[in-house]
């Protein structure tokens, strides 16, 4: 009911969004000051206050997480089969794959401090409060543990209490973690306290801990970047290999940059943007990259068209052109000599690129390519805004795979993973990152198999119906037609053998 409500919400925000640019583009002529600024300014407020709501519930409405205790028998009557479970928003999340292990209690049982180190378990039980949640996914891990489970401090559904905070040291956290709710809290908590740290046996508490993804026969990927970011170059420039491997397979790719809306942020001269850091009458701008240096936020807007057409003018050439951009310019102000420099060294299609940025300027009365930038807007730069404000993506860089946004730290061999799990049947360049790749690919075989088998059985069924309608009414028609004849001419036989001895008598 929750996630229902929050995404009627969202449509209703989105559809007014999309009207205001609609009005802004299509009807000029209205005081956009008086009139759509405080309207998007209103929008953008409640996308900014929705948007990490957003991201949690993007997270639960695809990703299929749970936990089943295994063993032993008693436990598994007391929980039932499945264990509701919610995730964090830090850590490493390991979509796609399913964890399995023993269950220690920790000691602390809040697990604040140092733990005891783990003796033949992988997962550790622990009570929420005192400090902050990374705290104490970060003890875990280094007592050796593979996951990390906490127990609710309240009794409301997990529901309502979507987020697993983090104070700022998230990135440290190798490991995954969940939390239960306080009821499965408590009963595993009595249990496996009542044990303590033991040797492996029959009698700890073994789980089951699904991270599955809704997979897709298409995968989409959604890059998002800052231009000043070198990070996100390291990030593009790893998973290049990888997007040579699936160049083959069906996955699609968006590129969201950070940039604003210069004209739509706020009346309150504190908070408006500087003229030079911005195109188009402030249509576009950026964060002025070296504060009072010859820098501006200009040459950050205009770095971003200038990818944004590479990119959509050919997926290959972005991540050359991505690759020696980050270690050949280096100065903001400088971008647009460079990048140019870099398109002509590497021979890339600059007059398509070119063509691509002059033609993406629209006058704002008839909607016909100008270059008189200040009543302009640009088609390319509209469509990032759109795609920022909708992707529900938090931090810069970030990677999102079938709308699940990537967690931990980003590699381009771990996006790579996450696409490749998030596949219906993962191709065969996937077999290195997929659990059981060979039994994904024998369902498909055996798939096949059935599939073969059944169109065989159903030709042969066709044939044999067939055999016996013809059998039924085309033999029968054949005979009784044949019979017809046959009697004609028997008839005609018996006269002409009547006529021949008539003829005789009267010739005696």
């Amino acid at each position: 009911m929750f996630k229902h409500i929050l995404f009627d919400s969202i449509s209703e925000i989105y559809a007014a969004y999309n009207q205001k640019i609609y009005n802004r583009i299509i009807h000029p002529h209205t005081d956009e000051s008086a009139i759509d600024i405080d309207l998007k300014n209103e929008i953008h407020i409640q996308l900014q206050q929705m948007q990490f709501i957003l991201f949690f519930v993007c997270i639960i409405a695809l990703v299929d997480c749970e936990m089943k205790v295994l063993r032993p028998a008693d436990l598994v009557d007391r929980l039932g089969s499945k264990i509701q479970i919610a995730l964090p928003n830090f850590g490493v999340i390991p979509f796609g794959h399913r964890l399995m292990g023993y269950v220690d209690m920790a000691e602390p049982q809040d697990g604040c401090s140092a733990l005891q180190l783990a003796q033949g378990s992988q997962f550790i039980l622990m009570e929420r409060g005192n400090c902050s949640l990374v705290s104490k996914v970060m003890n875990a891990e280094r007592a050796g543990y593979s996951l990390a489970i906490i127990g609710n401090d309240n009794e409301r559904p997990l529901d309502s209490d979507l987020v697993m905070e983090d104070d700022g040291q998230g990135y440290l956290v190798n490991i995954p973690s969940i939390i239960i709710s306080q009821r499965d809290f408590f009963i595993m908590r009595d249990y496996v306290k009542s044990l303590g740290v033991v040797e492996v046996s029959d009698e700890k508490v073994f789980t089951l801990v699904k991270f599955d993804v809704e997979k897709k026969s298409r995968v989409d990927v959604t890059f998002s970047l800052d231009v000043s970011d070198r990070d996100s170059f390291r990030v593009v420039d790893e998973f290049s290999e990888y997007y040579d491997l699936l160049k083959q397979e069906d996955v699609g790719y968006k590129i969201v940059y950070q940039i604003l809306a210069g004209n739509t942020i706020g009346k309150d001269i504190e908070y408006q943007i500087d003229a030079d850091n911005c195109i188009c009458s402030r249509r576009y701008c950026a964060i002025d990259p070296d504060g009072k240096g010859v820098a501006s936020g200009r040459n950050i807007v205009e770095e971003v068209l200038r990818q944004s057409c590479i990119f959509q003018n050919d997926g290959k050439e972005y991540f050359l052109y991505m690759n020696a951009f980050n270690f050949k310019c280096t100065y903001a102000q400088a971008y647009n000599l460079c990048g140019n420099k870099i398109i002509n060294t590497l021979k890339l299609s600059a007059d398509k690129i070119n063509n691509c940025i002059e033609e993406s300027f629209k006058d704002i009365y008839d909607h016909s390519v100008t270059k008189n930038y200040t009543n302009a807007y640009n088609i390319i730069l509209e469509q990032q805004l759109h795609q920022a404000d909708f992707a529900g993506m938090v931090g810069i860089p970030s990677v999102a795979v079938n709308s699940v946004v990537y967690k931990g730290q980003l590699t381009g061999k771990g996006i790579f993973g996450e696409i490749c799990n998030s596949f219906i049947t993962p191709p065969s360049v996937c077999k290195s990152e997929v659990d059981n790749y060979q039994q994904f690919q024998y369902e498909g075989q055996h798939y096949l198999f059935w599939v073969m088998l059944v169109v065989s059985i159903l030709i042969a069924i066709f044939i044999i119906v067939l055999y016996f309608l013809f059998k039924k009414f085309v033999l029968r028609d054949s005979v009784e037609v044949t019979q017809v004849q046959v009697n004609e001419m028997v008839s005609q036989y018996i006269k002409f053998n009547e006529g021949k001895g008539q003829q005789k008598q009267n010739s005696f």
